[in-house]
């Protein structure tokens, strides 16, 4: 293999009632779990295979489910594959997801991994149940996703919380502020479709700075080491490899706008040319074809895009 991957991670949304019930036969991503289960809780095996959606979405519960479904699958597949840790050039995690990105880059063990999302989950957590009024996230897509970036100046309490690709990307504010946004812009034909998401915050803005005092604290008892390849990380858009840095990106990362399509550009410039996500439900790497695009629109032609699903893995 050229040295040349990038591993792909997606972020809180994806989690599915039973998405690790395949996962768990699998003796090598087992073992993975296994290693899991003291900071995310006894409960995490029933969170992977048994836990009804509606459980599942809160917050508390979607995070802790979603990194060990992808430290599992990564781990799982990376053992298979020889040769993968030689090819691999960097990753990308899109929001949590970078957190299993920097387990994949040798930054962080399963362990500490784990210490940190526990933290992160009940944290995010705590700031959605001290809400005064109703707040969440609304997905908007457009020509170009500037257009967008521009036009929430136009409705007070409205932010960018997510930039997904050049198209599409998430608002964050109270659900008063996101349905009037969308109002505004059916009633003034705006080139733009939103829909209200009905999740428990808006993550990724200004409403979940009571999490960063925790995510530094129990940062501070975990050891982030040089990564092998850099992460490339959605809180500034770039290729990260100092610890203390990615440290405190992570905590940044609370109320940050996360740009993961400079993530994944500046993956793509540094020489990542295949992007390989390992997930019982890939998301991040049917993205590229509206990430990585020439002057013409069209997709790349020397970008590869590899989705390995559960039943890849080696039984």
């Amino acid at each position: 293999m050229p040295g040349n991957v990038c591993a792909l991670f997606a972020g809180q949304s994806v989690q599915e009632a039973g998405m690790g019930r395949e996962l768990l036969k699998r003796p090598a991503a087992r073992a993975v779990i296994e290693r899991l289960k003291p900071s995310l809780g006894a409960d995490l095996e029933a969170l992977l295979t048994t836990t009804p959606d509606a459980e599942l979405a809160k917050t508390f519960n979607a995070q802790r489910a979603i990194h060990a479904s992808h430290v599992a699958h990564w781990l799982a597949y990376a053992a298979s594959r020889p040769g993968l840790e030689d090819a691999l050039m960097g990753a990308v995690g899109h929001s949590m997801g970078v957190v299993a990105a920097l387990v994949a880059a040798g930054a962080l063990s399963v362990e500490d991994s784990g210490r940190f999302i526990a933290a992160r989950a009940k944290a995010f957590s705590d700031c959605c149940a001290a809400f005064a009024e109703p707040m969440g996230l609304a997905a908007a897509s457009s020509d170009d996703f500037q257009d967008v970036a521009d036009s929430v100046a136009e409705v007070p309490g409205v932010s960018v919380a997510l930039w997904n690709t050049a198209g599409k990307g998430t608002l964050g504010g109270t659900l008063a502020a996101l349905e009037a946004y969308a109002a505004k812009a059916r009633d003034e034909d705006w080139p733009v479709k939103v829909k209200v998401l009905r999740v428990e915050g808006p993550y990724h803005t200004a409403a979940f700075a009571p999490a960063q005092a925790p995510l530094r604290a129990a940062l501070a008892g975990l050891e982030v080491k040089p990564p092998r390849v850099p992460v490339f990380m959605g809180t500034s858009g770039r290729a990260e490899t100092d610890p203390a840095r990615i440290k405190e990106l992570l905590v940044e990362q609370t109320t940050a706008c996360e740009r993961h399509l400079e993530a994944v550009r500046a993956a793509y410039a540094a020489g990542a040319r295949e992007f390989v996500e390992v997930s019982f439900k890939p998301q991040p790497v049917t993205w590229l074809g509206d990430q990585l695009v020439g002057a013409d629109g069209a997709r790349l032609a020397d970008v590869a895009a590899t989705a390995v699903t559960t039943d890849r893995l080696p039984a």
